[in-house]
């Protein structure tokens, strides 16, 4: 906590221990290292090269010994107090996680649900750094020999200004007009793009952003094209200066999965999430789309 605070009050305070205490501790820290591990720069501290690489292994050794300690026999929610730690781009948190953050409540009224923001290094590092965490939410394509739940199907929209609504988009257009897009770390635009490249189509990419959610105030009032998933639609139908139109082109569907490490398969607590997250998936698919699918 004292490398992630970078603040020897602050971290003290999460910690319930004394300043005095925490300062002693970091000093001992710094002897032991041969390093200043925070380094003061102007009016705040800063961690030293050392210090920013420590925060990286100190997170992940924390989060697994966590883990160690949580994993349990017999789980028995009713009583439970753990944290469950899944990953996924904000889209999905909206769509899926909250629905299954009602279940997990529903259930098991003390335990958490922490969703953190999808990272290429997770995806990249994987099946070893799924051993961190409770579970990646992802597209199908990027992972491949891990045990997954088929979470929930998609297709893309076109998101527009919705002055420039009057017309049906062509594939001209879509080359012409400037575009903003996600990147959200290995999110599924990937496959949207590929396939306007196969069409020889190389739009101008004049904004990015991380977050689907941003996109429709980057796309009103401007002649921007943005991708988004059909399942967020109904999050901007309130809005009347953006407006969700029919792609042009064939463009492959989503189709989202839940994903975990082999190390959680016997974890009784872990089991009890896999079921419930089974339950969401499966309530989903009973739900009415959106609207009528198109052409592609």
């Amino acid at each position: 906590m004292l490398l992630e605070e970078r603040s020897v009050s602050r971290a003290a305070d999460r910690m319930f221990m004394s300043q005095p205490a925490l300062s002693a501790a970091l000093s001992r820290l710094r002897r032991h290292f041969g390093d200043e591990l925070l380094v003061r720069s102007g009016n705040k501290y800063v961690l030293s090269p050392l210090g920013t690489e420590l925060l990286e292994t100190v997170t992940q050794a924390s989060g697994a010994l966590t883990r160690v300690f949580s994993a349990q026999a017999d789980f028995r929610p009713e009583e439970s107090s753990r944290e469950f730690r899944l990953v996924c781009s904000d889209y999905v948190s909206v769509v899926f996680g909250a629905a299954l953050s009602r279940t997990l409540s529903a259930a098991a009224p003390n335990v958490m649900l922490r969703m953190d923001h999808v990272q290429d290094a997770i995806v990249d590092n994987a099946p070893d750094s799924l051993r961190e965490i409770d579970g990646l939410i992802l597209p199908h394509g990027y992972l491949e020999h891990l045990e997954f739940i088929d979470l929930f199907t998609d297709r893309w929209r076109c998101l527009v200004d919705a002055s420039t609504a009057m017309s049906p988009l062509t594939v001209a257009e879509l080359g012409a007009r400037p575009w903003a897009t996600t990147y959200s770390g290995r999110t599924a635009i990937v496959a949207a793009t590929r396939a306007l490249h196969l069409l020889g189509v190389y739009p101008q990419m004049q904004v990015t952003t991380r977050s689907f959610l941003t996109l429709p105030d980057v796309v009103a009032g401007t002649d921007r094209v943005a991708f988004v998933p059909e399942s967020l639609v109904e999050r901007f139908e309130q809005r009347r200066d953006v407006v969700a139109i029919d792609c042009p082109i064939a463009i492959p569907g989503i189709k989202q999965a839940f994903w975990w490490s082999p190390s959680h398969a016997q974890d009784a607590g872990h089991r009890w999430l896999r079921s419930k997250v089974a339950d969401v998936a499966a309530s989903l698919e009973q739900m009415p789309p959106t609207s009528t699918p198109s052409h592609d």
